[in-house]
């Protein structure tokens, strides 16, 4: 497993890596202090498989850094890891092919499941990385929302790849399993956290953070 830790502060590098290395036993962990150090480990060939980065470093552009880093890191989830990112940016950030967003201030058993999350086809956004609208979500939909923690390890592989957008048939390619199996994890998916259909088992998801 080899993963890349990009900012420009070399504190907040070291400190990612230190959580990187106790959540990832034996992972490879290279670390880059601004875009151009980024271009210049994809020019060497880096295939990481993880990359955690700082928005507002020096030469990332914004969306833009994002979509040049998943072209050059085609494996890779890559993932934002910031103090200063807006509801905006985190929005194009995600259009452009990021995985998530983790505020640099996440508690250190969430920034576990989110790194889980994302290496298993998830995207991780935590709750308050949207506003609410004027109305609100409904009060009922927070607290079935509250199940999700509830769901198995393989139910949550499921959930994450539902929120990818992937058919049954594809989840049962990806995690081995036959495709009645996969519709039984969903179906008790839906029944654990309320949802009326996937989609919306996916939007009380995205909202609470699991995926």
């Amino acid at each position: 497993m080899q993963a890349i830790v990009a900012d420009d502060h070399p504190l907040f590098r070291e400190a990612a890596g230190a959580r990187l290395s106790r959540l990832l036993p034996g992972v490879a962990i290279a670390e880059a202090e601004d875009f151009a150090a980024l271009r210049r480990l994809a020019a060497a060939g880096a295939a990481p498989d993880l990359v955690l980065v700082d928005l507002n470093m020096p030469g990332m552009e914004g969306a833009d850094g994002i979509r040049r880093l998943v072209e050059a890191f085609p494996r890779a989830a890559v993932v934002l890891m910031s103090g200063l990112a807006t509801e905006t940016d985190v929005r194009e950030a995600v259009r452009a092919g990021a995985r998530g967003f983790l505020p640099k201030t996440i508690m250190p058993e969430l920034f576990a499941q989110a790194v889980g999350i994302v290496l298993n086809g998830g995207t991780y956004l935590p709750v308050d990385a949207f506003e609410r609208g004027a109305g609100g979500e409904s009060r009922g939909a927070e607290n079935r929302a509250g199940s999700v923690v509830q769901l198995t390890p393989r139910e949550q592989q499921v959930l994450a790849r539902l929120a990818s957008g992937a058919p049954n048939k594809e989840i049962g390619r990806d995690l081995g399993l036959a495709e009645i199996t996969v519709k039984l994890h969903v179906r008790q998916i839906l029944k654990k956290i309320g949802a009326r259909n996937r989609s919306e088992a996916v939007s009380i998801a995205i909202r609470n953070g699991v995926v």
